[in-house]
């Protein structure tokens, strides 16, 4: 096994010959959530004193164990894994098999189209459209009536509502989390993808929107605003953008990066934006969020619940698009295997006991060392120019000195650079070191990674693009 290093990442940059430049780029877009904590796995649970001499039976030795190796077994889970998903732009030839898309919604131009284009004769008002990951998410753990466990989850995107010949814009864009695929019928005007005259303000929709309303229905406080959507527009909290500075639509083209962030200990919903004039984020989150609302989702939102974005026009129309979008969703622990605890209520040998025990830990490690190497990291590096390679932790601790505080250049929002010499490169180099909880880090570094392979200028240091990603296990990963 590789030597570890906490959950460090690291990215590697070429300096400038003669030149000592780093480049601080701001916060990329990533949805910086809050910590999710990592429990050690605990060995015994105090058992408090004995009262009377201890019977050595099988049976009573096998239950004993049980109580031994229970709590154990019961955290073998690995409860910091997480999923997701990243677009840094979409490709209908292959984002139509990852993504539910129901007309009229499509992939067009490197966009979500929530709701039709304007490209040749299409009807543009009154449609309604959504846009959702082809995979669903557990979202909380336990009973409906006492859940145990509330997911976490952060989400980062772009969106552009644009005016259409600068017009009155109508009505508006949503994320949700949603218990299916479906598009509710006559869901346009007002409802704005998410319900219908019928449906909406019903409990058993089980549905959680953050909208971005651009038209003012009676029950909006103006047609500017976003909003807090438990299964009804009808919004339970609503924040004015106009004091903020923000026009949803206005005349021209401006983009809005927005950040989501759900932390399921604390119940706690929190929404970042800041307007920009590309696509390409540039400017860092917010110090505060714009919104900040109380939730528990499993009073809303279905066990398995899907990620994604639904729009609506009425009689008046805009485009609701989508340019880029980042998920991280904390993976909820499954529970101790029943036929375990059977096997052990009839009283299993203690040496079987300990072989199981032995082998579901064996299995976990394994699980948790194939989890490490991350299908959306592995996918993001896929997708950038070059021919991959690898740099090991002792080849960076060497370069720099072993991160030596008199290399350190520069501190940013996400770490800490130092400058190093990389005998293999006979060169030196300028190598940035991640530091975050898990559920952060991977987002942020999958996104800055994005943005820093499209940037090009002489006064900017090039991405070598040589790093190491360490999770739990060391496992390297890299890319030109």
């Amino acid at each position: 096994m590789r030597e570890r290093e906490g959950r460090d990442m690291f990215k590697i940059k070429r300096r400038k010959r003669g030149r000592h430049r780093t480049l601080h780029l701001p916060p990329p877009p990533s949805p910086s959530s809050s910590r999710i904590p990592s429990k050690p796995p605990q060995a015994f649970h105090e058992m408090g004193r004995a009262l009377a001499p201890l019977p050595a039976s099988p049976t009573f030795l096998s239950l004993l164990l049980l109580l031994l190796f229970l709590p154990l077994i019961c955290q073998l889970q690995p409860v910091e894994a997480l999923g997701g998903f990243q677009f840094g732009t979409f490709d209908p030839a292959t984002d139509y098999g990852r993504l539910a898309v129901i007309p009229p919604a499509l992939i067009y131009n490197q966009a979500l189209q929530v709701t039709p284009d304007s490209r040749g004769n299409v009807v543009l008002t009154n449609r309604s459209g959504r846009i959702l990951y082809n995979e669903g998410f557990k979202l909380w753990d336990g009973p409906p009536e006492a859940p145990t466990k509330l997911a976490s989850f952060n989400t980062s995107f772009v969106i552009n509502i644009y005016r259409i010949n600068n017009g009155t814009p109508g009505e508006g864009l949503a994320f949700i989390v949603a218990p299916d695929q479906k598009l509710p019928a006559e869901s346009y005007g007002g409802h704005l993808g998410l319900t219908n005259t019928t449906s909406d303000g019903l409990t058993s929709n089980h549905l959680l929107a953050v909208e971005f309303d651009t038209f003012k229905q009676d029950y909006d406080p103006d047609a500017n605003h976003i909003g807090l959507d438990i299964n009804s527009v009808r919004s339970n909290q609503t924040v004015s953008l106009a004091d903020h500075g923000f026009d949803l639509s206005p005349n021209g083209t401006i983009f809005f990066h927005v950040w989501i962030e759900y932390d399921g200990s604390q119940k706690l919903l929190k929404v970042y934006m800041i307007d920009e004039v590309d696509s390409t984020p540039t400017k860092p989150k917010p110090a505060s969020p714009i919104m900040t609302a109380g939730l528990d989702t499993s009073k809303v939102v279905s066990q398995n619940s899907y990620f994604g974005f639904a729009a609506s026009t009425g009689d008046n129309a805009e485009l609701n698009c989508v340019l880029g979008w980042n998920m991280t969703v904390e993976e909820l622990p499954k529970g101790t295997p029943a036929g375990l605890v059977i096997g052990l209520a009839v009283g299993i040998p203690a040496a079987a006991l300990a072989l199981a025990g032995a082998a579901v830990l064996g299995v976990w490690l394994w699980r948790r060392r194939v989890a490490a190497s991350d299908p959306n990291i592995l996918g993001t590096l896929k997708s950038l120019p070059g021919t991959p390679r690898e740099f090991k932790f002792k080849d960076l601790k060497r370069a720099t000195g072993n991160f030596d505080e008199r290399n350190k250049l520069g501190q940013g929002g996400f770490g800490v650079v130092y400058k190093g010499v990389l005998a293999a490169e006979n060169g030196q180099v300028a190598v940035k070191k991640f530091s975050r909880d898990e559920l952060k880090s991977k987002d942020d570094f999958l996104a800055e990674l994005t943005i820093i392979n499209r940037l090009r200028h002489r006064h900017l240091v090039p991405l070598l693009g040589e790093f190491q990603f360490l999770l739990n296990f060391s496992f390297s990963f890299s890319f030109f």
